[in-house]
């Protein structure tokens, strides 16, 4: 969701203990949702994986996020194939029937 007239706000927000000033057109709320996740993800794999550094968490929460975004797109890309042949059976049971 954008803000009204795209105009750009600042939410300061804070990611594994850092407080961040992020500047964006997005609604403060959905920003605030958006570090949210982030934070939690952090926190999550800081927690299964005792004594590594902030910068390494950082990464292994950006390769966790990225593996659920590429699932969700792999997803996505098998849901509309099944769509598409579901429609092209239906056009050809259309197309076959007679009227």
């Amino acid at each position: 969701m954008r803000a009204v007239g795209d105009k750009k706000t600042t939410t300061t927000v804070t990611i594994f203990g850092v407080e961040y000033s992020i500047t964006s057109d997005r609604d403060p709320d959905e920003v605030r949702r958006i570090a949210k996740y982030v934070n939690d993800k952090m926190w999550e794999i800081s927690e299964n994986n005792n004594l590594i550094t902030s910068e390494k968490v950082a990464i292994l929460t950006a390769l966790n996020i990225a593996e659920e975004y590429i699932g969700i797109l792999d997803s996505r890309k098998r849901d509309e194939s099944r769509r598409e042949k579901r429609t092209e059976r239906i056009i050809k049971l259309l197309d076959d029937s007679p009227m």
